[in-house]
């Protein structure tokens, strides 16, 4: 069982030597539907994790121009990029020197955070998690515990990964929340090369193809020709021809070619 709610927390000053006490203040509207398994926690030991409701980043201005040094800008086709300029009005009037810079803190509710994360279809985090991801599989109710196990991590330590990623990506929210109206985020492009599923049933119905027999298309032996032709030519013989020359009466009409005849015999 897992309790979440918004809350603002209070100290309430020290208990004894190795205790300190706080409270934590709570709307009545965070807790409808909560009461009574709160209640059932009282007096009894709970691992809280306390998150922020908002994250703060810091630009610097020129106070020259006034205008920002770093900006974190997100396109109207939703591409996102932080653009850093170091030119002031002081070298384009070429007098040259080190402009005046002051950090302005800004802030940035979660709620926004979390919004930005699910609609941005890309996004650019250093991280080792997927932002929109557990984002989207928290705010569709799976537990903590079920996603920490998909990443390999323990809860603890996704919930912090998640925190850095709501953190690094809040100046672009911020961008994002003033001109939302004009933004309009773009699928992503189709990867052009064949899916690695597909690649392999391709592979798997090239294997159970038949293959012709080899043997089967292999040239008789020209011993085995010669033969089969002999056979052929012997079926094709009337009964009682001889299809063998006769070597002997060759050699006897040779020596008697012109009708002579031998004197000395």
């Amino acid at each position: 069982m897992s309790l979440e709610f918004n809350a603002t927390l209070r100290d309430k000053g020290q208990a004894n030597d190795d205790k300190k006490k706080i409270l934590l203040e709570v709307p009545v509207k965070e807790l409808k539907g909560k009461v009574e398994e709160l209640t059932g926690l009282v007096n009894k030991t709970v691992v809280i994790t306390i998150l922020p409701d908002s994250y703060s980043y810091t630009q610097k201005i020129d106070t020259s121009t006034n205008r920002p040094i770093q900006e974190w800008i997100v396109n109207k086709d939703g591409t996102a990029e932080l653009v850093e300029s170091e030119q002031t009005q002081l070298d384009i009037d070429g007098k040259g020197g080190s402009p005046d810079i002051k950090e302005v803190t800004k802030k940035v509710d979660k709620d926004i955070v979390d919004e930005y994360i699910l609609k941005a279809t890309t996004l650019s985090y250093s991280g080792i998690i997927n932002p929109r991801d557990v984002v989207s599989r928290l705010k569709s109710g799976e537990d903590i515990g079920d996603i920490a196990e998909r990443y390999e991590m323990s809860d603890s330590a996704l919930l912090n990964e998640l925190e850095e990623a709501r953190a690094e990506l809040a100046p672009f929210a911020d961008s994002w929340d003033k001109h939302r109206d004009e933004i309009v985020f773009q699928e992503p492009t189709e990867d052009p090369e064949e899916p690695e599923d597909e690649a392999a049933a391709d592979s798997d119905q090239a294997a159970s193809d038949p293959v012709e027999d080899e043997k089967e298309t292999e040239e008789p032996a020209k011993g085995d020709s010669d033969e089969k032709a002999a056979d052929s030519d012997k079926e094709n013989k009337p009964d009682g021809e001889n299809t063998e020359p006769d070597v002997k009466a060759a050699e006897d009409d040779s020596d008697g070619e012109d009708g002579d005849v031998d004197p000395y015999a």
